[in-house]
């Protein structure tokens, strides 16, 4: 198994350079999905369970509730988690291969799942979320475009609306291993949402991996 994820993470380290330099830095999303034919194991982020940490996030907060975005949606058991707890659902990921694997997934969807870039969302979408929730995203965006990226989350949101993010905090335990992802600091997290109002920021590590630091933390418009 070790083998096995030192050689995705090898993988997306060529991808990811590659489309760097190609000046298409997002493009290699693409290419990891459809490159996986149907075979999750091949995505290194998808649990094909919801992330127990939003989970748990939602049940501590009620007030959360109406219409949720899933940004970077994946293969979609997040989105079709919060559809299930009573959210109006909207899901999107750059990668066409992505979306399509939702839909195979879960034919009998209400989750609206659709094709979209974090640099340039749809304009109907300004103002428009109760919740947005960002897991793993963020930090996989190389950060020449990052900046970009995140200064528009808070835009999709309604007054009253929460951000939900999780990934990989940046400290001095960082693993020795191939980028992406690239982890996050709290003091630039905190910086790029400081006209939101911080719910929470909480550290945690994964049993499972004990050596990775991260976080999950919350604002609200």
């Amino acid at each position: 198994m070790a083998d096995d994820i030192d050689q995705i993470r090898a993988k997306l380290f060529t991808l990811s350079n590659k489309a760097q330099a190609d000046g298409e830095p997002l493009r290699w999303f693409e290419e990891l999905y459809s490159n996986a034919q149907r075979d999750s194991e091949e995505i290194p982020w998808a649990r094909m369970e919801p992330h127990p940490k939003m989970v748990e996030w939602i049940a501590n907060h009620p007030e959360a509730i109406g219409k949720a975005l899933v940004v970077g949606c994946g293969l979609g058991d997040d989105a079709e988690w919060l559809s299930a707890a009573g959210f109006e659902v909207t899901a999107f990921d750059i990668s066409k291969s992505s979306i399509d694997w939702c839909r195979e997934r879960f034919p009998q969807s209400s989750v609206t799942y659709c094709i979209a870039d974090l640099l340039s969302p749809p304009d109907d979408w300004l103002n428009h979320f109760d919740l947005i929730v960002e897991i793993h995203i963020l930090q996989v965006i190389p950060d020449s475009i990052r900046d970009q990226a995140v200064s528009n989350l808070p835009k999709l949101l309604l007054t009253g609306g929460h951000l939900l993010c999780i990934g990989r905090l940046a400290t001095n335990r960082i693993p020795d291993e191939p980028t992406p992802p690239w982890p996050l600091t709290r003091v630039w997290m905190e910086g790029r949402f400081h006209e939101l109002r911080q719910v929470n920021f909480s550290p945690f590590v994964n049993e499972d991996t004990p050596s990775i630091d991260r976080y999950v933390a919350a604002w609200c418009r």
